[in-house]
């Protein structure tokens, strides 16, 4: 595997070393806030394992832009109730409540509807289904599963949708035969129809610490990656196999590394990760790794930073637009800071990194979501309370301009 270290030099130093198309200003000027009260309080944090160990994480929230420029957000309520909100000029317009489940993932459609992925806790099931605008269901699902059930007590829960069908991944408890009182995840595919398809798998990486999944267009294909701390190796896995990057791990939970967010670009993945270096699996701290869905082309990881990985937890990515050169909003918390940055494919930096005051993300969250518009959302809620915060990140076309800062 090849490695690049792109230094921040240029934030240390003021040296000229920003390429391409970069915008001018601060970041922290290009991002409006809207808070909003939401009809009941979230959820509380939930035990979890995070980078080296046993950590707490914030609730869920799935948000998910519309093409008219709202966004359905998904989350769960302290009472284990799950809503979907439409988000619209400004306002919580409308929430749909699904009593006794939880929301553990979301996607839009063109359509103005949703699908919303649903677990319920009294006995671990978990079904798709697909919703109107007006919260009509057009068809809903249970995913099943011979060796397991849909318990998270380690690991995430994510929802994709393309080429007309969806991608459920999700971390599970093993009940049966060799995987009983055991952690595993599970990938299922369903139509558009409600079918459920062939593919994806009853048990795969274990521990899955950390799972994305998502559909790449330009690939035709999904891809559902996990940090694994054991099997079938430890690092990022493609598809519960193929290692993409080595990162230690303790085969019981805990691993020296974070995601992170995945993003596509023109012909190849973009997944921004955190790994604490060991004696076997060297790192740097916060990564951008390149990769395709064919094992022929080598991933190729572009640190932006060295570091070491101390600090840094909650990668965040998201594509700014789809013009050419790539270039993608970047970030992580550092301690108490959220810190964003803008990069292009490469890792190149085209903006430094910048303490945003007055904004933050989940823990592990999948946070930033992509318009066609070329803007960039997310949203953040403290555990326990009615307070959600949503945050867009918008360029002017005239801020943007090439190969230096004004």
């Amino acid at each position: 595997m090849r490695f690049r270290f792109f230094a921040l030099l240029a934030a240390v130093f003021g040296l000229p070393l920003f390429t391409g198309n970069v915008a001018a200003g601060p970041i922290a000027d290009r991002i409006s806030t809207v808070t909003l009260t939401l009809p009941a309080t979230v959820a509380n944090t939930m035990p979890s394992y995070c980078l080296g160990g046993y950590c707490s994480i914030g609730p869920r929230l799935y948000l998910a832009p519309r093409s008219d420029g709202s966004h359905w957000l998904g989350w769960t309520d302290s009472l284990g109730n799950g809503h979907a909100s439409l988000l619209a000029n400004g306002a919580i317009a409308s929430t749909f409540d699904y009593a006794g489940e939880e929301v553990r993932g979301l996607v839009a459609h063109d359509d103005g509807g949703f699908a919303v992925l649903l677990r319920r806790a009294a006995d671990s099931t978990i079904r798709l289904t697909r919703r109107s605008a007006a919260n009509a269901a057009a068809f809903s699902t249970a995913i099943t599963n011979p060796l397991a059930i849909a318990q998270m007590n380690i690991g995430d829960a994510r929802l994709a949708y393309g080429n007309s069908r969806y991608a459920a991944y999700f971390a599970v408890h093993g009940t049966s035969g060799i995987y009983d009182g055991h952690e595993g995840d599970q990938l299922a595919y369903v139509s558009s129809s409600g079918a459920v398809l062939s593919g994806g798998w009853s048990w795969g990486c274990s521990h899955q610490v950390a799972g994305l999944v998502g559909y790449h267009a330009g690939m035709n294909a999904f891809s559902a990656i996990c940090l694994s701390d054991c099997y079938a190796s430890k690092g990022i896995l493609y598809n519960n196999s193929r290692n993409l990057f080595g990162i230690d791990g303790s085969c019981d939970g805990a691993a020296w590394g974070q995601f992170g967010q995945l993003a596509a670009g023109d012909t190849a993945w973009k997944l921004a990760f955190v790994a604490q270096g060991t004696p076997t699996y060297p790192a740097q701290g916060v990564g951008l790794l390149s990769f395709t869905s064919s094992a022929a082309v080598t991933p190729t990881v572009s640190w932006l930073t060295n570091t070491g990985g101390i600090n840094e937890r909650d990668p965040v990515l998201a594509r700014i637009g789809s013009g050419t050169p790539e270039r993608f909003l970047v970030g992580w918390r550092n301690g108490s800071a959220f810190q964003l940055a803008l990069v292009d494919g490469s890792g190149n930096y085209l903006a430094p990194v910048e303490s945003v005051p007055g904004v933050a993300w989940g823990n592990r969250d999948d946070s930033l979501r992509s318009s066609a518009d070329g803007k960039i959302a997310w949203v953040s809620a403290a555990a326990g309370t009615r307070t959600l915060k949503l945050y867009a990140y918008a360029e002017n076309p005239d801020s943007v301009f090439a190969s230096s800062f004004e």
